[in-house]
């Protein structure tokens, strides 16, 4: 081909691929509308940890008529339960809501591997929507995608460009415009969108937020920024009263975004497939962060809470058992116990565009052991996120007594 058939089959490609990504989102949009998820009378008791006389005592508490639907079985969706939930007295509830104090920081954890395929995305959605949903605390959690692919925002913001609402590259490269009357940091705050749970929300990427990489090459070349890694945490500082955590997707790229991730972060997970593929190149990276760190220390960075392996996609086989071997032997205080194990019901749930936090045991669409399985297991890998996080927290009280 010449220059202008090689523009042309190019332009052609951009074609395909523009009408491909508008069928699949009007799919989204048509179809597959996410719902909240729904629990019938038996798993809302389990999920509350009181017997069903109780909950039918405090459901009428809330005036909420859980056989309201066309065929009117039980059923109330997440946040209903939340309403319930408050009702509840101290001695009944598991645990008292969680308010964060002055001295305990906003812990953001930072998803990273350079390495692509090792499951980053599904482990951000996974982790933000546990922690959201599976700790009677409630705790506040953020979730930022700083993606260009936009995935993680398929999950919980499908609808965000065709409602005009600001990405995070928009945000970093202040590519808006504030109303009336509008300050800055509601901007950022209005950014981080609602979700079908609670108090989950996430600021969303954009395919547009592909461009963010050569914006900042832009911006360094013509000296039009002091601190080209801050930017990210500038946003994060401005809604961090509004969060306990944020979970932070990161590219499978060393470029600005990620950098802007590693300075933001309080904490950071390494996302590992055991393969040795994915080993060799995870390796190969961990050889080359001392001089990602140089940068960031330079920067002012304090340094991280904690630093962990998280190991994914886990299949019970002899070579995965003498991978695992090799890795703890060099890794040992750095990998976490439990790992994501393989899965179908969290591919099947991938599928859906959710986590397995995202929908009940009665309303996954097949073999109703695995995903109980599968959510029993996604559950115990981020109680040991939780109990980090809640080990600084405890630090950093005693620290200010």
């Amino acid at each position: 081909m010449d220059s202008e058939q090689t523009t042309n089959a190019f332009l052609a490609l951009k074609d395909s691929a523009d009408g491909l990504i508008k069928r699949r989102n009007q799919r989204l949009l048509i179809n597959n509308k996410k719902e909240q998820r729904n629990f019938t009378r038996a798993e809302a008791s389990a999920y509350l940890a009181i017997n069903s006389k109780t909950l039918d005592k405090y459901v009428s508490k809330t005036n909420i008529d859980p056989r309201r639907h066309d065929d009117a079985v039980w059923s109330v969706n997440l946040e209903e339960i939340y309403l319930i939930r408050d009702q509840l007295p101290e001695e009944l509830r598991k645990e008292a809501k969680f308010v964060r104090s002055e001295h305990q920081k906003v812990q953001v954890v930072v998803i990273q591997n350079q390495k692509g395929g090792v499951g980053k995305t599904v482990s951000a959605a996974t982790i933000a929507s546990g922690i959201a949903t599976e700790f009677p605390q409630e705790y506040r959690v953020g979730l930022i995608d700083m993606d260009g692919q936009s995935t993680l925002s398929m999950y919980y913001a499908t609808e965000a460009i065709q409602q005009g609402c600001l990405s995070v590259g928009d945000l970093m490269m202040e590519n808006f415009e504030l109303d009336q009357g509008e300050t800055l940091q509601s901007a950022i705050s209005d950014a981080f969108l609602p979700t079908t749970i609670p108090n989950l929300r996430i600021l969303p990427a954009s395919q547009y937020d592909r461009a963010l990489e050569g914006w900042f090459h832009e911006q360094v070349f013509n000296k039009a920024l002091s601190s080209p890694y801050t930017l990210l945490d500038n946003i994060i500082q401005a809604v961090e009263s509004e969060f306990d955590i944020i979970i932070v997707d990161t590219p499978p790229s060393l470029g600005y975004s990620t950098y802007n991730a590693y300075y933001a972060a309080s904490s950071v997970i390494f996302p590992l497939s055991v393969t040795q593929n994915d080993i060799d190149a995870t390796c190969s990276y961990f050889s080359y962060i001392p001089k990602i760190w140089s940068l960031l220390l330079n920067e002012g960075h304090s340094g991280y809470d904690f630093m962990k392996i998280l190991l994914t996609n886990h299949r019970d086989s002899a070579t995965t058992t003498e991978l695992m071997n090799q890795l703890t032997q060099y890794f040992e205080q750095r990998i976490y116990s439990k790992e994501f194990k393989h899965s179908e019901a969290i591919r099947q749930s991938s599928s859906l565009l959710s986590t397995v936090f995202d929908m009940s045991k009665s309303e996954y669409p097949k073999a109703k052991s695995s995903f109980q399985n599968a959510q029993q297991n996604a559950f115990e890998v981020t109680s040991q996120i939780m109990r980090d996080i809640h080990f600084v927290w405890s630090q950093q009280q005693r620290e200010n007594q």
